[in-house]
C-alpha cells in the first residue's frame, strides 16, 4: 500500500531515498521497481543497471522489472541489455519488450523485423515482442498483428498484439475498437492478462470510458444476441473496474490524464433524461439482477461515488 501510494504521488526525491532500501534486497522489495520506473531518471536507472547486472544479464535475485523501468527511464545504453533477454522466459521477455518500447532502438530496426517474422503467425510466442513492430518503421504491420491476433494467436498470449496494435495510433483506432468488442480477441479477459494491456491501449488512442460507454449503449440497442450482449457488457465493466483501481501499467503513452471520476460518475451512474439508463439498469437487463456481474456494477457504483468525493476533497484543499 505504502509503495502504491508513493508511485501515485511520489517524485525523484523519493526514487533516489528508496534505490538503496530496493538494492538492499531486490527480490523483497520488488514492490518498488515501478515508483523507481516512474520517478526516476537516467542517472538513477544506470546505478540500477551497475548494481544488478553480472555478465550481461540480470542477477538471479532481481526482479525482471528493472528491465522494464531502465528502459522506461530512457536509458538507452540498456538496448543491448534488453533486446538480450526478449525471448527468454514469459515475464523477463515482457519486461524486457516494455522496456525496449520507450527507447527509440533505431540499430535494433532489421532485428526486430526478423524476429517479428520468424514467429508471426504462430499460436504461442514471446507475447510482447508485437509491441516493437512501430520499431521496424514499417506501417505494414499494422494489419499484420490484427491478422495474427484474428487468425492465429492464443488468446492466452495476445495482449502484445492489443497493445501493439493501438501504438499505431489513429491508423489503428478502427481496428482496435473492433477487436474491444470481439469474442475473437477475448481483449478484457483477466484470466489471460489481455485486460491490462487492452486498458492501456484505450488509453493510449485516448478512447476515454465516456466514449467506450456510448459505443456499447449502440451496439446493446442493435444486438439481439445475448451471449454478444452479456460479453460486451463485462468487457466494460472490466475496464471500468481497472479505471477505479486506477492501475498503473508502465506504458508511458499511456498515462494522458484520463477523465476524472466526477465525470465518469455523471456518464455512468446520473441518469441524463427519461430514456437513459444507468450502468447499474443496464447491467440488470443485461445479466440479470441476481448474478454476480450485476453485484459488482453495484460495488463499482460505491467504488466511484467514493473516488469522485475524495476528488472534490483534493481539488478544495489544493484551492485553499
Amino acid at each position: 500500500m505504502a509503495a502504491e501510494a508513493v508511485l501515485r504521488h511520489g517524485g525523484r526525491a523519493d526514487a533516489e531515498a528508496l534505490l538503496p532500501l530496493f538494492l538492499s534486497a531486490p527480490a523483497a522489495h520488488e514492490a518498488l521497481v515501478p515508483v523507481l520506473a516512474r520517478h526516476g531518471d537516467p542517472r538513477l536507472a544506470e546505478r540500477l543497471l551497475e548494481a544488478t547486472v553480472d555478465g550481461g544479464r540480470l542477477r538471479e535475485d532481481v526482479p525482471s522489472g528493472v528491465l522494464h523501468a531502465v528502459g522506461r527511464l530512457g536509458y538507452t545504453p540498456a538496448t543491448p541489455l534488453l533486446w538480450e533477454h526478449v525471448e527468454d522466459s514469459h515475464y523477463v521477455s515482457r519486461d524486457a519488450c516494455l522496456g525496449l518500447l520507450h527507447l527509440p532502438c533505431e540499430d535494433l530496426r532489421g532485428a526486430i523485423a526478423e524476429t517479428l517474422d520468424k514467429h508471426e503467425g504462430s499460436a504461442l510466442f514471446p507475447e510482447f515482442l508485437p509491441v516493437l513492430a512501430p520499431k521496424t518503421d514499417d506501417p505494414s504491420w499494422l494489419d499484420r498483428l490484427v491478422a495474427w491476433g484474428e487468425s492465429h494467436a492464443s488468446v492466452d498470449c495476445n495482449g502484445g498484439l492489443i497493445l501493439g496494435i493501438s501504438l499505431y495510433g489513429d491508423a489503428a483506432r478502427s481496428a482496435f475498437t473492433r477487436l474491444l468488442w470481439s469474442d475473437r480477441w477475448e481483449a478484457c479477459d483477466t484470466s489471460t492478462g489481455s485486460a491490462l494491456w487492452t486498458y492501456a491501449g484505450t488509453r493510449v488512442l485516448g478512447l476515454g470510458l465516456p466514449q467506450l460507454y456510448a459505443d456499447l449503449r449502440a451496439q446493446l440497442r442493435t444486438c439481439a444476441d445475448p451471449d454478444v450482449r452479456w460479453d460486451a457488457l463485462r468487457s466494460f465493466v472490466t475496464l471500468l473496474q481497472l479505471r477505479c483501481a486506477d492501475v498503473w501499467t508502465g506504458v508511458a503513452a499511456a498515462e494522458a490524464q484520463p477523465e476524472s471520476f466526477d465525470t465518469l460518475y455523471g456518464v455512468l451512474f446520473t441518469p441524463a433524461g427519461e430514456d437513459s439508463d444507468t450502468l447499474a439498469e443496464v447491467a440488470d437487463r443485461v445479466f440479470g439482477s441476481d448474478d454476480p456481474l450485476a453485484d459488482k456494477v453495484r460495488n463499482l457504483e460505491d467504488a466511484l461515488r467514493a473516488a469522485a468525493a475524495h476528488e472534490w476533497a483534493l481539488r478544495a484543499a489544493a484551492a485553499r
